[in-house]
């Protein structure tokens, strides 16, 4: 039994790494909006993807079930021979095995790239079948002009069907680079190579996802898909009393913004950290 779910937001597209992050498999997804992407769970998951999501900035619209349950009884014939029964185990573990790739879908001239998707994540002939799609499917949304990715197994054969969209858009790669000073709290980084690590105190200026990137001895520029948090200090002087300045700082720093008040000849000076949040092609 799957289910399907429209989740809208900014960067609706982060939800899939917060749930390969909590090893929620996502069997397809595909952009219905700028700002709203499908996905396709098992029934089974709804509950922790609701969890997962509660309390954060993006909101579930819509959950739709997908197929029918159906239980059929029957008696089963218990005569088989041993060798029969040794026959059959070959097949059943041969059929949870990769056995074939194939990439399907007006997408399907990215087989290269996304074979070499695969790979990276542990998938190559006669390997255990996925269970973990999420961040793989991902990886494949983040290709250009590529709108809608899933990955289907099936007697040993891995389908994965990618579409791209009519609209022809040109970009030119370019590092993802910190706009201030600050500590780096989150970067996610679905193409291109990563320049800095959580936790590290970075410069205004300075790069955190490169466009540059090494396949072997051969080094490509390509189109830089990610997202980074900084944690930036923030100082300003404020009008008013206490709770006003707190108010209006909360307005220009965001709303998560850890702030303290501290009085002066000038105003109320309200000082502290925001976060401050940049993308690059994730919409």
């Amino acid at each position: 039994m799957k289910a399907q779910l429209v989740i809208q937001g900014i960067g609706p597209e982060r939800v899939l790494d917060k749930l390969a992050r909590a090893h929620v498999p996502v069997l397809a997804a595909r952009r219905a909006q700028k700002n709203a992407v499908v996905l396709t769970v098992a029934a089974k998951d709804c509950k922790k993807v609701f969890a997962i999501l509660r309390g954060s900035c993006y909101n579930i619209k819509k959950v739709r079930p997908l197929g029918l349950m159906r239980l059929k009884g029957a008696r089963r014939l218990f005569s088989l021979a041993a060798g029969a029964v040794l026959a059959i185990a070959c097949v059943l573990a041969l059929e949870r095995r990769v056995l074939s790739i194939e990439v399907q879908g007006s997408g399907a001239y990215y087989e290269g790239e996304v074979r070499a998707i695969l790979q990276e994540g542990g998938i190559t002939p006669l390997s255990p079948a996925p269970t973990q799609t999420a961040l793989l499917t991902s990886r494949i949304l983040s290709l250009p002009r590529v709108s809608f990715a899933s990955l289907r197994f099936e007697g040993g054969v891995l389908t994965v069907l990618v579409e791209v969209s009519d609209e022809e858009d040109v970009f030119s790669p370019a590092p993802l680079k910190s706009p201030k000073a600050g500590v780096l709290e989150e970067l996610v980084v679905l193409r291109g190579t990563p320049c800095a690590e959580a936790g590290q105190q970075v410069e205004a200026g300075q790069t955190l996802i490169s466009e540059r990137v090494t396949y072997g001895e051969r080094e490509e520029k390509v189109l830089v898909v990610g997202y980074a948090v900084l944690l930036c200090p923030v100082e300003g002087v404020f009008q008013g009393s206490e709770e006003a300045a707190l108010e209006a700082a909360r307005l220009a720093f965001g709303e998560d913004a850890e702030l303290f008040s501290e009085k002066t000849e000038e105003g109320w000076r309200i000082y502290g950290q925001a976060r401050t949040e940049i993308s690059s092609h994730m919409q």
